[in-house]
């Protein structure tokens, strides 16, 4: 009877969570809150498992540096505008879970794990090949700004010109970190941008932009703010 239950709740949990998940009966507590993030997830795991699971881990991370970590299911996952993987710790093998597609694409180099549909089972007493997760975390990363609005979006006030457009539009990742800006956080960025006349301090100002946007950074440092949000400080703007 045990046994017939197990099945059923493994069988539930990999339809309802995600396709391919085989999930352990191990993890069921988990999906109450066991975990509350990655580090309490590897701590729970013997020595020689956490070393393993880090690697994975910085893998994931060196490919998407923008997406957070968090615990779904009471497995170990990273999102960036959604869900891009999973991975769970099982008694012989790491599950990792990409979605179906990275699977079928990278079918011919995947030939020596077990997969199925949306899961691959990397052995524990196996290196971990971790230039292939590299490149399936990416693919997965393009997929995922591919499922997200794809127009730069613009500020409170402010429109993004041609030229930031077209920077911006240059690099998923970029566009990512942009469109999860605010829309106020936007606009400061636009109005940074396009308030200066001359047209090389322009293109450092995106150069910049770019720059900062990769580090993390919201808005401009040391910028005053958009005096266009301000009426008191419309007396000095040249009026269009």
């Amino acid at each position: 009877m045990v046994i017939m239950v197990r099945k059923f709740f493994n069988r539930l949990l990999s339809v309802a969570i995600f396709p391919g998940i085989k999930y352990n009966i191990l993890h069921m507590n988990n999906v109450k809150g066991k975990y509350k993030d990655i580090d309490e997830y590897h701590d729970a795991q013997p020595a020689y498992l956490r070393q393993i699971l880090e690697k994975l881990r910085h893998a994931i991370r060196q490919s998407a540096p923008m997406a957070t970590e968090t615990i779904s299911y009471g497995m170990p996952a990273f999102r960036q505008n959604s869900i891009l993987v999973y991975y769970a710790l099982n008694k012989e093998h790491i599950g990792f879970y990409p979605t179906p597609d990275p699977i079928i694409h990278f079918k011919k180099e995947l030939e020596k794990y077990k997969t199925s549909k949306g899961a691959i089972q990397f052995p524990i007493d196996k290196p971990l090949p971790l230039s292939l997760i590299k490149k399936i975390v990416k693919f997965r990363l393009e997929e995922d700004v591919k499922g997200m609005n794809k127009n730069v979006l613009p500020g409170i006030l402010h429109e993004v010109p041609e030229d930031m457009e077209k920077v911006l539009k240059a690099d998923t990742d970029i566009l990512g970190r942009w469109n999860k800006l605010t829309p106020i956080q936007r606009n400061e960025w636009i109005c940074w941008v396009t308030i200066v006349k001359n047209q090389k301090t322009r293109d450092e100002h995106i150069h910049r932009m770019i720059e900062e946007l990769k580090e993390g950074k919201r808005k401009p440092c040391c910028w005053p703010g958009c005096p266009h949000r301000r009426p008191s400080a419309q007396k000095w703007l040249n009026k269009s």
